[in-house]
């Protein structure tokens, strides 16, 4: 190997080092928060989708509410997808000066998420690097683009999945048979109206226990209107009447709020549980003999 090759070698080899050396101490782009605010100070969200009804969360005590345009109890996990939003944190910030806001699907925006009274405009996403496009406090940021249903303008998801509020007493259920289960004077027991003699004692408790421990799988938006279906009623202790109609009984339970105008569907192990009044197991004659199970 002549002096000229080797002086080459040394050149690459001193090239790559240095390479190495810069990439190994660039440092990544600083993050910083999307907004001034954090999750433990909003007391109100609002989503505004085009074309469909704004829809409002309010803090009340510990607890988020839906007070727009219905009024709900809020699934904890999916409403921390929009208080997160505050911290969200912003890859860049580009000034106004510097960019055309329609390019950037900002104008108009595809929707619009206030956080207290701090408007956050979302855009379209950046082609590189898959980032969505953010308009607020005269700045455009890039962030993450966060994936929760929850920031559709399907607001189900955000729906708590219990049927029952978890501030309501049953008093009275109606069953699509147009048999009824009362809650006693006593505030204990429960009792079938009109009696059924062939139901077992418990049957009665065990089904209002079922519906004030049910659960949906996931929410799911309204069916479409003038759908029809059986019903079920329930009553609560503060006068409010709660309306089911059973959309679905296989594969699953599928249970539509008129009202709430969701859907929630159930497993389908709750069908008998919350749509039947179980009957008495029947005692057989003395001395007879049991049946054999079959092979």
């Amino acid at each position: 190997m002549n002096r000229t090759h080797l002086n080459l070698l040394l050149l690459v080899a001193v090239a790559g080092l240095g390479a190495g050396v810069y990439f190994s101490q660039k440092k990544e782009e600083p993050v910083v928060p999307l907004t001034a605010l954090t999750a433990d100070v909003l007391t109100r969200i609002a989503l505004e989708h085009p074309g469909h009804p704004k829809l409002v969360l309010e803090k009340q005590g510990a607890t988020w509410k839906i007070v727009e345009p219905v009024k709900a109890d809020t699934d904890e996990l999916e409403v921390s997808a929009l208080t997160n939003l505050a911290t969200l944190g912003a890859r860049r910030k580009l000034p106004l000066a510097e960019v055309k806001l329609a390019d950037l699907g900002l104008a108009p925006p595809a929707y619009r998420i206030t956080l207290n009274d701090v408007a956050l405009d979302f855009g379209a996403q950046e082609p590189i690097e898959a980032r969505r496009y953010v308009l607020t406090g005269g700045e455009v940021a890039l962030v993450d683009d966060p994936p929760s249903a929850a920031l559709d303008a399907d607001y189900s998801d955000l729906v708590a999945k219990p049927p029952v509020p978890a501030d309501g007493e049953i008093v009275k259920i109606e069953l699509p048979s147009g048999v009824s289960v009362v809650l006693g004077a006593d505030g204990k027991s429960w009792e079938a109206a009109p009696l059924q003699p062939d139901i077992s004692a418990d049957a009665p408790q065990k089904l209002a226990h079922a519906w004030k421990d049910a659960r949906a799988m996931w929410m799911a938006a309204d069916l479409p209107e003038g759908s029809q279906g059986e019903t079920v009623k329930l009553t609560l202790k503060d006068g409010r009447e709660l309306r089911f109609v059973v959309a679905e009984r296989d594969p699953q339970v599928v249970l539509a709020s008129p009202e709430l105008k969701v859907r929630y569907v159930m497993s389908k192990a709750l069908e008998s549980e919350l749509l039947q009044l179980h009957k008495a197991a029947v005692a057989p004659p003395p001395g007879a003999t049991p049946a054999l199970p079959k092979l």
